[in-house]
C-alpha cells in the first residue's frame, strides 16, 4: 500500500507554502588543514641554493688589461645540455682542461712572470662554473685576476 500524505492538500508544505531548503553549511577547516600540510611539504622537500646560477653581465665600467702582459682563460659554453662547459687555457684556442690544469697553468705563468690573468666566459656560461674556475686561479698567490666581459651594446 502507498503511503499517502495525512493532508492531500498539502504537497508542497504546511499550509500550501514551498519549503525551504536546508542550507547546509561548507567546513572548510580540512580544506585549510590539508593546504597547510601541503605547504610545510614543499617548504621542507625543497632543495635551497646558496647562489642562483646567473650569465655574466655585460660590462658598463671597466679597465683594459694589455694582452701581452696577461694570461687568459676561457670558458666556452656547451655545444648541447647533455655536455658541461670547455675549459681553454688560451684566448679561445689552446689546451683544454679542468680545474686542476687550471690551477698548473696559472702557476706555469706565474713562473714566467706573467701575474695577470684575464677570465674570460661566454654569455651562456653559468655563473658557478665561472667562479669555480675564478677560484682556482685566485688559490696562486701574487696572481691578480680581471674578468673578460663583453662591450656593452651600441644603441
Amino acid at each position: 500500500m502507498a503511503s499517502r500524505s495525512l493532508f492531500p492538500d498539502d504537497e508542497d508544505g504546511a499550509f500550501g507554502r514551498k519549503r525551504k531548503p536546508v542550507e547546509g553549511d561548507l567546513d572548510i577547516t580540512p580544506m585549510i588543514d590539508v593546504t597547510f600540510l601541503l605547504l610545510i611539504f614543499f617548504m621542507v622537500s625543497s632543495t635551497m641554493r646558496g647562489k642562483p646560477d646567473l650569465d655574466v653581465p655585460v660590462a658598463q665600467h671597466a679597465t683594459g688589461v694589455f694582452d701581452a702582459g696577461a694570461a687568459v682563460v676561457t670558458i666556452m659554453a656547451a655545444d648541447s645540455v647533455a655536455e658541461s662547459p670547455r675549459i681553454v687555457l688560451g684566448d679561445v684556442q689552446g689546451p683544454e682542461g679542468d680545474l686542476g690544469d687550471v690551477r698548473r697553468y696559472v702557476e706555469e705563468k706565474s713562473r714566467e712572470g706573467i701575474h695577470k690573468i684575464v677570465l674570460k666566459a661566454e654569455g651562456d656560461v653559468a655563473h658557478g662554473i665561472v667562479e669555480e674556475v675564478a677560484k682556482a686561479i685566485k688559490s696562486v698567490d701574487g696572481t691578480e685576476l680581471y674578468m673578460g666581459v663583453g662591450d656593452k651594446p651600441q644603441s
